[in-house]
C-alpha cells in the first residue's frame, strides 16, 4: 500500500474481518487491530516519512493456533530496541508508545534490518491455543485491555478532529462522528437532539439526519438535560420508565452538548441489554459530546457572523442610498441670501431630513423634518416624507394647504403603524422682506435679528406631528426680514445634550446661536459640536441624529 495513513481504516477493517472469520473473539480482534495500527503508523510516519510515493507492505496469516502479522517499510527501523521498550510517562507522547504496546500484546516479536528496509513480524496465539498455554497475569491482561481501549479512543478523537476541520458541512461531520462512536462505545441506538440555542436554519439542516431531531418531548431525560445542563446515566430500564424516547432501554447515557456556557443539545446512547456502560465508555461519550458542542458553537457563530456581515453590507448600501435619496441640500449661490446644511447621524443612516426648495417666483422654502426613531426604518420613512413634500411643493400649494395635504398623505401611508414625523417649514418671500413659518410638532424655528445684540423670536409648534391625525389644523406665522437676519432650524439632537431636558438644552442652544450666529452657520455648528463633546466626552457617536439649516439674508 502507499505510505498514506488514509489507507489505515480500510486496512483495519479488512484485518478485523479476517480475524473474526477465523473465530477470534471481539477483544482479541480489538487487540490485534491496535497492534496493526501501531505497526503501520510507525512504518508510514517513521519508516517512509509519510511519503505516499513510497510503499509499505502488510501481510497476515493464521495457522497452527497462532496469527502472524508482518509489516515492512524502506526505513531503518526504530531507534529503541523492542525488548527495552517501555510505556512513556505521558500517554500522549508520540515516541515509544507503539513499541511497548506491540511487545506487550504479542507472544513473539521478530524484526530484521537490511539494505531494502525494515521488517517487523508479530505473532500471537489464538484464543484456544492461549487457553492451553500459560495465560498472562490477569492484572496485566486487564491493564493492557484498558490501555488498548484508551488508545483506540484517542485514535477515534484524532479522526474526529480531522473530520471537524475537513467537513464542508456540519451534517457531514456529525454523520462521520456518529459512525465512529459505534466503534468505541457499542450501543443499540444513538440520538442527537438540538435545542433552541442553535440557530433556526442550522437546526432545520441538522434535523434531516436520521439520528437527529429538534423535537424535545417534555418529561424525558433529553428535556431534563437541556434544562439543567447535567448528564443522566441509567443502569436499569426502571430508572427511565415512561420516557417518551428511551423507555425499555436497559442502560445508557444522555450527555449535554455545551459550549460557551450554553446547552445546545444532547447526545444519548442506549443499550437494550446490559452490561451497562463502563467508566471508559462514559468518558468517551462525554468527550464526543464536548467536541459536538464545540462544532455546534462554531457553526452558530459562523451563521451569526454571516448575518452581521450581511446586515453591515445592507447598512452600507442604505447609507449610500440615503446620500442619493436624502442628500443634504447644497443649492447654488443665490443673490441676496445663503444657506448652509449640516448633519451628523447617530447610526450609519439618519431619520433627520433637511431640504431647500428655490421657488419659481424667486422665494425659497426651507424644510426640517425629524421622523420617529433612528436607523434604517427612520431613514426609509424620511424618504417617504421627502417624496410627498417635493410633490406638493412642485404642485405650487400655498403653505397653509401644503402642510395640510402633507399630513393627510402621511396619515394614509402609515395607516396603523404609528409612525410620525415632526416638520417645520419656512417660506421666504421673493423679495426677502418676510418669512412665513408653520411648525408641526417640531422644535422651535429660531429667527435672529442682525448683529449679536439683535432681537430673537421662536416659532413653536401649532399642531401635532404629521401622520397622526388627518383632520388637524396648523397656524402659519409671519416675520419681517432685514439684511443680516438669520433663520436657524435644528433637530432635537442638537440641544437635548445640555441638561437632559428640552427646556434647559434649548435655552443653551439659543444663547449659543445669538453669540455665534453672526459669524455664520459653520461657526455655530462647530460651537455646538464642541459643547456636545464637552457634555459627553466618552461618547464617540451622538445619542441622536443632529441636523441644522442656517439661512441668512445678505442684502
Amino acid at each position: 500500500m502507499p505510505a498514506d495513513l488514509a489507507r489505515l481504516d480500510g486496512l483495519r477493517e479488512a484485518f478485523g474481518a479476517f480475524l473474526a472469520g477465523g473465530g477470534a473473539q471481539p477483544e482479541d480482534v480489538a487487540r490485534w487491530q491496535l497492534v496493526l495500527t501501531e505497526a503501520v503508523v510507525n512504518a508510514v510516519v517513521h519508516g517512509s516519512g509519510s511519503d505516499a510515493r513510497r510503499t509499505v507492505q502488510v501481510g497476515w496469516a493464521a495457522s497452527a493456533g497462532e496469527v502472524r502479522l508482518e509489516v515492512s517499510d524502506g526505513g531503518t527501523g526504530p531507534v529503541l530496541e523492542l525488548d527495552t521498550a517501555i510505556l512513556p510517562d505521558d500517554p500522549l507522547q508520540a515516541d515509544g508508545r507503539g513499541l511497548f504496546l506491540i511487545k506487550e500484546s504479542c507472544d513473539r516479536v521478530e524484526h530484521w534490518r537490511g539494505p531494502d528496509g525494515y521488517r517487523l513480524v508479530m505473532i500471537r496465539a489464538t484464543a484456544g491455543a492461549r487457553a492451553q498455554a500459560n495465560a498472562p497475569d490477569a492484572l496485566l491482561e486487564s491493564a493492557l485491555t484498558e490501555i488498548s481501549q484508551c488508545y483506540e479512543n484517542l485514535a477515534a478523537f484524532y479522526r474526529l478532529g480531522d473530520a471537524l476541520i475537513a467537513a464542508a458541512h456540519l451534517p457531514d461531520f456529525f454523520s462521520q462522528a456518529v459512525g465512529d462512536i459505534a466503534k468505541v462505545v457499542p450501543h443499540d441506538r444513538v440520538s442527537l437532539r438540538f435545542g433552541p440555542e442553535v440557530q433556526a436554519g442550522l437546526r432545520a439542516e441538522l434535523a434531516k439526519l436520521p439520528f437527529a431531531s429538534t423535537v424535545i418531548e417534555s418529561g424525558g431525560i433529553v428535556a431534563e438535560a437541556l434544562q439543567n445542563g447535567k448528564e443522566r446515566v441509567w443502569e436499569d430500564a426502571v430508572e427511565i420508565a415512561g420516557d417518551p424516547n428511551w423507555d425499555g432501554y436497559a442502560c445508557g447515557v444522555c450527555v449535554p452538548l455545551r459550549a460557551g456556557g450554553a446547552t445546545l443539545g444532547t447526545l444519548t446512547l442506549g443499550r437494550r441489554h446490559q452490561p451497562y456502560l463502563v467508566a471508559s465508555e462514559l468518558s468517551t461519550a462525554r468527550t464526543y459530546a464536548d467536541l459536538f458542542g464545540i462544532a455546534l458553537a462554531n457553526a452558530n457563530n459562523a451563521l451569526v457572523r454571516t448575518r452581521e456581515q450581511q446586515a453591515l453590507r445592507e447598512l452600507e448600501i442604505a447609507a449610500a442610498m440615503q446620500d442619493d435619496l436624502l442628500p443634504l441640500p447644497n443649492p447654488p449661490a443665490q443673490p441676496g441670501w445663503s444657506v448652509m446644511a449640516r448633519r451628523r447621524s447617530a447610526r450609519a443612516v439618519a431619520g433627520d431630513y433637511a431640504d431647500v426648495f428655490p421657488l419659481p417666483d424667486g422665494g425659497v422654502l426651507l424644510a426640517m423634518v425629524d421622523v420617529m426613531g433612528k436607523g434604517m426604518s427612520a431613514a426609509l420613512f424620511a424618504g417617504v416624507v421627502r417624496t410627498a413634500l417635493r410633490i406638493h411643493v412642485d404642485i405650487g400649494r400655498p403653505l397653509e394647504r401644503l402642510i395640510l395635504d402633507l399630513n393627510r398623505v402621511l396619515c394614509r401611508q402609515t395607516g396603523e403603524l404609528t409612525l410620525f414625523a415632526t416638520c417645520a417649514l419656512a417660506q421666504v418671500r421673493p423679495g426677502r422682506d418676510s418669512v412665513r413659518i408653520v411648525n408641526a410638532g417640531h422644535c422651535p424655528v429660531l429667527w435672529l435679528g442682525a448683529g449679536s445684540a439683535g432681537a430673537a423670536r421662536e416659532f413653536a409648534p401649532s399642531g401635532p406631528p404629521l401622520g397622526l391625525y388627518p383632520e388637524v389644523e396648523y397656524t402659519v406665522e409671519e416675520q419681517a426680514l432685514a439684511p443680516g437676519d438669520r433663520l436657524v432650524m435644528v433637530t432635537d439632537g442638537l440641544y437635548e445634550w445640555e441638561t437632559g431636558d428640552h427646556a434647559g438644552g434649548w435655552l443653551a442652544l439659543v444663547a449659543l446661536a445669538r453669540a455665534r450666529g453672526p459669524e455664520g452657520g459653520e461657526a455655530l455648528w462647530d460651537a455646538l459640536q464642541r459643547r456636545i463633546r464637552e457634555a459627553a466626552p466618552d461618547e464617540s457617536d451622538p445619542r441622536d441624529d443632529q441636523t441644522m439649516l442656517f439661512w441668512e439674508r445678505r442684502t
